[in-house]
C-alpha cells in the first residue's frame, strides 16, 4: 500500500527514494496546469465585461429615452389643451358651438 513511497527508483536514481522527485513533478505539474486555466478565466472575465458595460450603457440610453418621451407626452398633452382652448375662443367670438 505504501511501497510508491519507499520503493527505490532504480532506473533514475540509483537506489535512492523518489518521493522528493516525485512530488516537484506533481507540484509542477499542478502548476502547469493551473496556468492556463488562469489566464482563461482572466480573458473570460474580460471578455464578460464588454457586454455588462454594453448591457449598462443601453439601460441608461433606455432610462433617457423613457424620461425623454415622459416629457414630449407632457408637452403635447398640454399644447393639445392650448390649442383646445384657442380653438373654443374662436368659436366663440363667431358664435360657433364647439363639441367637446
Amino acid at each position: 500500500m505504501f511501497e510508491m513511497f519507499t520503493k527505490p527508483d532504480e532506473e533514475h536514481n540509483n537506489g535512492e527514494l523518489n518521493t522528493v522527485a516525485s512530488c516537484e513533478n506533481t507540484e509542477n505539474s499542478i502548476l502547469s496546469a493551473l496556468q492556463p486555466l488562469d489566464g482563461e478565466e482572466k480573458a473570460l472575465l474580460a471578455e464578460k465585461s464588454r457586454p455588462l458595460n454594453m448591457e449598462e450603457t443601453l439601460r441608461q440610453k433606455i432610462r433617457y429615452e423613457i424620461e425623454a418621451k415622459k416629457h414630449r407626452i407632457t408637452n403635447l398633452k398640454n399644447e393639445i389643451q392650448e390649442l383646445r382652448q384657442r380653438c373654443e375662443a374662436l368659436a366663440k367670438s363667431l358664435h360657433i358651438p364647439v363639441q367637446k
